[in-house]
């Protein structure tokens, strides 16, 4: 199981590599406000595949990109989730 740390980098590298975040000068994760839906549906499926989970129907909006530690906090949940059920 990946702890927060690790999650944090794996999502920041594949949100970096699809244009949706960048680092700033005090190596603060900042995601950006411009997502068209073909980035969101294949960052949500990048997502699903690297951590072997499946994102709810509500998160499949632009606004879950809004917050980083919001996406944290969800990834974090449904990897938990899904080694709950292993």
């Amino acid at each position: 199981m990946a702890d927060r740390k690790e999650i944090e980098k794996i999502l920041y590298e594949l949100l970096n590599e699809t244009g949706l975040a960048k680092m700033d000068e005090n190596s603060n994760i900042l995601l950006t406000k411009e997502v068209d839906s073909i980035q969101l549906i294949s960052t949500i499926v990048e997502i699903e595949e690297r951590f072997a989970i499946e994102i709810p129907d509500e998160y499949l909006v632009t606004e879950f990109f809004d917050d980083m530690q919001h996406v944290i906090d969800v990834v974090e949940e449904l990897i938990n989730k899904s080694v709950w059920f292993l």
